[in-house]
């Protein structure tokens, strides 16, 4: 819970220089700019490829109790019959005295033969050659493992939509206003718990509780005025939120633990090289201009927002999602709202109304509920243990012999 704390203290702090560079400098380039802070997520990749090893194969059953011998026989039922074939020899009996006792062996006339399938034959084959290295491994094969398929195909667009929905959100709405209605994920955090149930992380009372409290929190203070397109993209992306935290955790639970480091660097290859051609069209179509570039101080701030806000925090978001659920994750980011409110007062000299400071204390209250609810939930439970005295056993000891 602690790095989920310093984690919205580097996200406002990110939200407010973003928000800075938008209005203040009139740089007005939502895509270009979450297109830059995406891309700089490439930096995980090479980390992945220099420091982390590929994960060797885990056996997650036991052997079963069976010889070697059977475990061979098995194997065979997979052998194709082929036919017969005469067998030659110089001498068909062998006659050996053993004690005495004359004893004669005889051969078979024809052996059976055996094919054994083409997929397993090429193994086999290369099995009982001498061990080379090769001097360039390029395996070019579609085969790829689980975790890369959920990172390519569905983690790494999903981040990118949440990215996206948010540095456009800012552009219209302030840091305050678009923290109060992210927070929402919340609720469609729980929603989502409801249709992807688990052992780990399932709907209850309680939480359905502390969910509406934090919403009448959001509520108190939803009469600040925002544009509609800004709401939109807002909503947008807590619904997306919600989706990626929850499938993220889910899949954790299931398939084990996902490398951040290839999960980041992954969505910033998919940045680069999908995100660049995007650029060129937004400003085809007047979307987004490209042109003029940005200047040095406006980049400048730019890839500082990136290293705060998303280099270091989003990194230690995902680490902290991942040591608790979804629930609790979703509700942390509400406290962004009271530490925005502050940032708003010291940056911009707007200090928070009475009506905000009576909002952010539900909030407050339901993350720490939700805090107390998975220490609780982690916390080993203590084995019980009966102490009874002398006296109980001795009159267990007659009941029984009375019986």
């Amino acid at each position: 819970m602690i790095l989920l704390l310093l984690v919205n203290v580097l996200w406002v702090l990110s939200s407010e220089l973003t928000r800075y560079i938008f209005i203040d400098e009139d740089f007005k380039r939502p895509f270009f700019t979450a297109y830059v802070k995406t891309c700089m997520l490439t930096v995980y990749m090479v980390r992945y490829l220099v420091f982390e090893k590929p994960l060797q194969h885990v056996y997650k059953v036991l052997e079963s109790e069976l010889s070697d011998c059977e475990s061979i026989d098995m194997g065979g039922h997979s052998l194709t019959m082929e036919g017969f074939e005469t067998m030659t020899s110089d001498s068909e009996n062998d006659n050996d005295n053993v004690d005495g006792v004359s004893r004669s062996v005889r051969f078979a006339d024809h052996r059976e033969i055996r094919r054994m399938p083409s997929d397993e034959a090429q193994e086999a084959r290369l099995a009982r050659q001498p061990y080379s290295p090769p001097l360039f491994d390029c395996n070019c094969s579609m085969n790829l493992p689980q975790n890369v398929k959920y990172t390519v195909f569905f983690f790494a667009p999903m981040w990118l939509i949440c990215t996206f929905t948010y540095q456009t959100a800012l552009l219209s709405t302030s840091v305050s206003t678009l923290n109060l209605i992210s927070s929402s994920s919340s609720l469609f955090v729980l929603v989502f718990s409801i249709c992807f149930p688990s052992n780990g992380s399932s709907f209850t009372l309680l939480k359905a509780f502390l969910v509406a409290m934090n919403l009448g929190g959001v509520l108190l203070v939803s009469q600040f005025s925002s544009s509609l397109r800004g709401t939109i993209f807002a909503q947008i992306s807590a619904v997306a939120y919600a989706l990626y935290l929850t499938l993220y955790t889910r899949y954790q639970e299931k398939n084990g633990e996902i490398s951040i480091n290839l999960m980041f660097g992954t969505i910033g290859v998919m940045a680069a090289f999908g995100g660049t051609p995007l650029l060129y069209v937004f400003d085809a179509l007047n979307v987004e201009k490209l042109h003029p570039l940005p200047n040095t101080e406006e980049l400048g701030m730019v890839v500082m927002s990136a290293l705060f806000g998303t280099l270091l925090a989003d990194y230690l978001w995902l680490t902290a999602a991942g040591m608790t659920d979804s629930l609790s994750a979703s509700l942390s980011l509400t406290l962004a709202i009271p530490f925005s409110f502050l940032a708003d007062a010291v940056i911009r000299s707007k200090p928070p109304t009475g009506i905000q400071l009576i909002a952010a204390i539900p909030i407050t209250v339901s993350f720490v509920g939700a805090a107390l609810l998975q220490n609780k939930r982690s916390s080993p439970q203590p084995s019980e243990t009966r102490h009874s005295s002398d006296d109980e056993d001795s009159a267990a000891l007659l009941n029984d012999d009375e019986s």
